[in-house]
């Protein structure tokens, strides 16, 4: 039985005051010193967890949603942003103060892959960028997970990848992180066995023509062979027939021929003060499909062209007659009264320079650009933004250049010097 610490008298268990001296009674064990001492510091303890756990959650930068901090992203194409570096009229130090605006920022780009390497344990792409100035290569540093999708990459490939701008040096764009976002675009057909050179595209029902379009085209061709009008399946890339005839300019298409037109013979005349010529010329209507002629027309009248055509320079050369008051003008005519529904003549193409088509807000075009280094060639083909103007891409399919392209239906058919091909746009 318990009993009073003061008195001694014993009292019972839970009593809270001595029946004698009416001291208080304390219920349980008083601690000791060190046990107050322990629960003094674990209290200090908490008081410093809860304090710095305040201080972080307040003062601290938060994680976005994401979990990872965002890299800012920079919408400008690769041939806008080399464009803009790599100015010939800045100075080293503008450079690299322009730099420091992009560095470390993400960038989406396409471009013309050139090889893909591995280099100290990494996978390194080199890609393309053709200028009017200059070839930029941009160097693109890819991870081990990046490997499967770069070995469906070759030489040639039109990529689209995204990745951090790193550094610079003469010529040259280094990316980090890089990760592929679309595989190449795949031609629906490739024929590299056709003749493609000096030679212009018309497309009709199903059929791909190919030829030259002017009489210089034609005709100086040496020392390669002469070039020969060629047809071609639209839609499998197959090779239906080649024309006999060498020198002769493709000069129309329509739904069931194409129209080739050569030369016979060339009669000079004169009368004083009013020099012409009284040319004789041949137009030939092949099927389509099989090649075979289905019609000609022998023209052997006169075509006067000095009064009222303006096409003809003061001192006009026998390839200026024949593609100004020719092909333009008595052969156009001629077609037109026998040919046959949805009609279309090379001649009134523009020429390769100014060819433009749109497509879904994409314009599509012809662009200068320097190869190698040197000498400067207006055969890449770029791809524009219709809404903003910028250069999305640009190309020279294995840096063969193109000759000629034509877009129908939202396909796009090209021709360079290694072969022609259609790509699904």
């Amino acid at each position: 039985m318990p009993s009073c610490p003061i008195c001694g008298i014993e009292v019972r268990e839970g009593t809270g005051f001595c029946p004698k001296c009416l001291r208080r009674l304390m219920t349980g064990k008083a601690p000791k010193g060190k046990s107050k001492k322990k629960l003094v510091g674990i209290i200090v303890a908490c008081v410093i967890v809860i304090s710095a756990v305040i201080v972080i959650a307040t003062h601290l930068l938060k994680v976005p949603s994401g979990g990872v901090a965002e890299i800012e992203y920079v919408a400008v194409s690769a041939y806008g942003f080399a464009e803009e570096l790599f100015d010939p009229e800045l100075t080293s130090l503008q450079r690299e103060n322009l730099w420091k605006d992009y560095e470390g920022k993400l960038v989406k780009w396409t471009n013309e892959l050139k090889h893909v390497s591995s280099e100290r344990e990494r996978l390194v792409a080199y890609f393309l960028n053709p200028l009017d100035w200059a070839r930029t290569e941009v160097m693109a540093v890819f991870d081990e997970s990046q490997r499967s999708s770069l070995l469906e990459l070759n030489e040639g490939d039109l990529v689209i990848y995204t990745g951090v701008l790193a550094s610079f040096r003469e010529n040259e764009i280094s990316l980090t992180d890089c990760t592929v976002v679309s595989l190449p675009i795949v031609p629906l057909w490739w024929n590299d066995d056709i003749d493609t050179r000096s030679k212009r595209i018309l497309v009709g029902d199903e059929v791909l023509c190919l030829g030259p379009s002017t009489y210089d085209d034609a005709t100086e061709y040496r020392p390669r062979l002469p070039p020969k009008i060629t047809a071609i399946n639209g839609t499998t890339g197959e090779l239906l027939w080649e024309g006999e005839k060498t020198e002769s300019v493709l000069v129309g298409i329509d739904s069931h021929y194409a129209y080739a037109w050569h030369s016979v013979r060339i009669v000079p005349m004169s009368e004083p003060d009013y020099p012409w010529y009284w040319y004789a010329s041949n137009i030939t209507a092949l099927d389509k499909v099989s090649g075979q002629i289905s019609w000609s027309s022998y023209l052997s009248e006169g075509v006067d062209c000095l009064g009222p055509d303006s096409c003809l320079p003061d001192d006009w050369s026998l390839s200026d007659f024949v593609n100004c008051c020719i092909l333009k003008e008595s052969v156009k005519e001629e077609i037109t009264n026998e040919g046959e529904p949805g009609l279309t003549f090379l001649i009134d193409r523009p020429p390769l320079s100014e060819l433009t088509y749109e497509h879904q807000g994409v314009i599509y075009k012809s662009a200068c650009a320097v190869y190698g280094g040197v000498g400067r060639e207006c055969g890449a083909f770029q791809a524009i933004d219709q809404e903003t103007g910028d250069v999305l891409w640009m190309m020279t399919f294995r840096e063969a250049g193109v000759n000629d392209f034509s877009i129908v239906d939202g396909i796009l058919y090209v021709s360079t010097d290694e072969g022609v091909g259609a790509f699904k746009l």
